[in-house]
C-alpha cells in the first residue's frame, strides 16, 4: 500500500504543479477516437472475477490521436490492420478474445490525411496485442514507455514468458525513447500526462488528456476493462499483480477527483460505441 499512496501523491503533485506553472489545456486542439477492433470472448468471468460466469462478452479496442499546438501524438494501435484481411476474425487460442477489425489503422488515418510516419509522439498502454498491434507504424516518433514495460517488451522473454507479439512493434527498438519510472507530462504545459498505472502488466499506464471543451479526461487502457469492473474495483484473474492493479484504480479515483477528469474505458463497448469515431473529432 506504501507505494500506492505514493504514486498518488505525486500523481497529484504533478498535475499541481502544471496547473501553477500556467498548464494550458487550449495547447490540445483535438482528439481522435478510432475503432481499432472488436473482440468477443465466449466467458466474460476471467475478466471479472466471481460474476458473469459462463456468460459471452464484447469489447471494444479504440486507438487514439492527440493533435497538440506542439505535434501529433499517437496513444495505443489497436488490433494488427493485418486482421481485417481475415474474414472469420483472429483468436490465438481458446481462451483468448475472438478479435475483428473492420478499418486497417493506417486508412482510418490517411482519411484524416495524417502520415503515421509523421506522427511525432506516441505511447501504449501496454504491450498486450490489442493495444500495440501497427507499432511499427511510428518509427519516426518518440517512443514513450515504463522501464518496467520496455525491458519485458524488449527482453529475451516478451514471447516466451509474455506472449507479446513482438513483430508488431519491434521496429520500435531504433526509435529515440523516453523510459519513464512514473508518470510524465508530455509536452511540459499539463495538457497530457502520462499516468503510471501497472497492475495489468508491470509497466501499464494511463494517460490524462485535458480537451478544450470537453475538459479532463483519462485513457484507461487496461487498467480497469468495464465500467462495472470500475465500480467495483474488480481485477481479472490474469493480471500481473492485482493488489498494484487495485492501488492504481485508487491513484486514478484520486486524480480524477483532483482533476474533474472523466474516465474513459477503452474496452468498455458500450461507453466507447458513444464516442464520436474519426473522422469525426472530439474538442
Amino acid at each position: 500500500m506504501r507505494w500506492g499512496i505514493l504514486s498518488i501523491i505525486a500523481a497529484l503533485a504533478l498535475v499541481a504543479g502544471c496547473a501553477a506553472t500556467g498548464g494550458n489545456p487550449g495547447a490540445v486542439e483535438r482528439l481522435y477516437v478510432f475503432n481499432c477492433g472488436e473482440s468477443t470472448v465466449p466467458d466474460l468471468s476471467r475478466w471479472t472475477p466471481g460474476v458473469n460466469v459462463g456468460k459471452p462478452g464484447a469489447f471494444s479496442a479504440n486507438c487514439y490521436l492527440i493533435r497538440h499546438a506542439k505535434g501529433w501524438m499517437m496513444w495505443d494501435s489497436g488490433i494488427n490492420d493485418n486482421v481485417a484481411t481475415m474474414p472469420n476474425g483472429f483468436q490465438r487460442g481458446k481462451l483468448s478474445p475472438h478479435y475483428i477489425l473492420r478499418k486497417p489503422l493506417r486508412f482510418a488515418l490517411s482519411e484524416i490525411t495524417v502520415d503515421p510516419a509523421k506522427i511525432e509522439h506516441v505511447a501504449f498502454s501496454h504491450t498486450h496485442g490489442d493495444h500495440v498491434g501497427n507499432g511499427n507504424l511510428f518509427t519516426g516518433a518518440t517512443l514513450y514507455m515504463q522501464q518496467a514495460e520496455y525491458d519485458i517488451a524488449f527482453g529475451a522473454e516478451a514471447v516466451s514468458k509474455w506472449n507479446f507479439e513482438v513483430t508488431s512493434y519491434d521496429k520500435l527498438r531504433a526509435n529515440k525513447t523516453i523510459k519513464l519510472n512514473g508518470d510524465h507530462d508530455i509536452f511540459g504545459d499539463g495538457s497530457v500526462v502520462i499516468i503510471a498505472t501497472p497492475g495489468h502488466t508491470p509497466g501499464h499506464q494511463s494517460l490524462l488528456v485535458r480537451l478544450p471543451k470537453t475538459g479532463p479526461v483519462i485513457l484507461s487502457g487496461d487498467m480497469v476493462h468495464l465500467q462495472d469492473n470500475w465500480t467495483h474495483r474488480r481485477v481479472p484473474v490474469f493480471n500481473f499483480d492485482a493488489a498494484t492493479s487495485r492501488q492504481s484504480m485508487e491513484k486514478v479515483a484520486a486524480l480524477m477527483q483532483k482533476t474533474g477528469a472523466r474516465l474513459w474505458i477503452n474496452h468498455d463497448k458500450v461507453q466507447s460505441d458513444a464516442l464520436p469515431k474519426a473522422p469525426q473529432f472530439i474538442e
